[in-house]
């Protein structure tokens, strides 16, 4: 039986599995992907029957309404089918979660969850993927039919994390803020030599963005972390979507430009940053089509392709954010979140080239439309 890193959570697994009536717990495995929440493989036994599930310890310090409003989600997906999306079990009590009481040994409770497991393959992480066209146009269809479940939706509970028009101020302060708190590695290095870059791109997409046009824009419930590795594919068809405990209700069209900024930004050597615009091409069709096929939400507006561009360096700099935010509150390997650094600064770098924009804004004028 597996070790979790230098304590066996054992007892932990056993606790919760207790609480369920989803058998005795056989074997675990932990999920070395994850990097916010800690998860494990588990298989139990009933009598003489094995069963597989993904058990999910949320991380520290997440809010009882941040889990309602991501369960009420996920139950609402599986009910109505249609995206591949694994079920939650329900404890003796009811709950779609276990809430694990305070104890001497960890005083800080935590909150359990048990779903599925989905068979298939994790094929990419969110760092390098190149996705192949049927992947792609597989995944805008998914990213779809995923904002079209969810616009039907009164959510319980609500997600902690501000809407990313609110957002793009706090992540301007923690820039600014940013270069006081060098650890004097490589990264902070980096970070200062490309500060001013960083700075204006920041500011250009606030004020872009601090358009009246753009609070009229659709708000439905985002995904917030839609890309490869949170995929779980069979051949070249998605069997999978995981992760949704950064949904939250916000601008549709940023959660398509953080998925475009996911699946379409290079990580390649001299084309580090550079947008691969025939994949976002390949990407947005398929988004756009399911949209126009199906009855219910209306595909992408006129007003929000006009703010896309914005909203896909908007994505770019959400994510510098979270590895500033890791970089500086962890205990981090620098070398590991130079390359995230790096990758996010070639985009911006990228993003400040008039004919990279224009090239962008031409590919959009191609896509299909209402």
């Amino acid at each position: 039986m597996a070790a979790d890193m230098a304590t066996d959570p054992t007892a932990e697994l056993n606790d919760v599995l207790a609480q369920y009536d989803l058998g005795e717990l056989v074997r675990f495995e932990r999920d070395r992907r994850g990097t916010v929440n800690v998860s494990y493989y588990v298989e139990t036994r009933q009598g003489t029957q094995r069963h597989e599930y993904f058990l999910r310890a949320y991380k520290r310090g997440i809010k009882r309404d941040e889990i309602l409003f991501e369960h009420s989600l996920i139950n609402h997906i599986v009910a109505r089918g249609g995206c591949p999306v694994a079920r939650l079990h329900r404890a003796r009590n009811g709950s779609t979660f276990y809430r694990r009481p305070e104890s001497a040994e960890d005083p800080e409770e935590r909150f359990y969850a048990i779903f599925d497991f989905l068979h298939g393959e994790d094929r990419y992480t969110w760092v390098g993927p190149v996705c192949s066209h049927v992947e792609l146009s597989n995944a805008g269809t998914l990213l779809a039919e995923f904002h079209k479940a969810g616009s039907s939706l009164q959510p319980e509970g609500q997600r902690a994390e501000p809407k990313i028009l609110d957002l793009l101020g706090l992540i301007a302060d923690a820039w600014a803020k940013s270069p006081s708190k060098s650890k004097g590695t490589r990264f902070d290095r980096f970070l200062f030599e490309h500060f001013d870059l960083v700075s204006r791109s920041i500011a250009e997409t606030r004020s872009a963005l601090h358009e009246p046009t753009v609070a009229t824009l659709p708000r439905v419930i985002i995904h917030s972390d839609f890309h490869p590795g949170n995929l779980v594919f069979a051949g070249d068809e998605i069997c999978g979507l995981v992760d949704f405990d950064w949904s939250k209700v916000d601008l549709r069209a940023f959660d398509v430009a953080l998925a475009v900024w996911y699946f379409c930004a290079s990580w390649d050597g001299d084309k580090d940053g550079h947008l691969r615009l025939a994949d976002a091409s390949t990407f947005l069709t398929a988004y756009q089509r399911r949209l126009l096929s199906r009855p219910g939400l209306s595909p992408l507006t006129v007003d929000e392709f006009a703010y896309l561009p914005h909203l896909i360096n908007a994505g770019n700099i959400y994510i510098l954010y979270w590895t500033l935010r890791d970089y500086f509150g962890k205990d981090v390997d620098p070398q590991e979140y130079l390359k995230f650094l790096k990758h996010g600064i070639a985009f911006a770098r990228w993003f400040s080239g008039p004919s990279q924009r224009q090239a962008l804004m031409a590919m959009l004028e191609d896509l299909p439309r209402a």
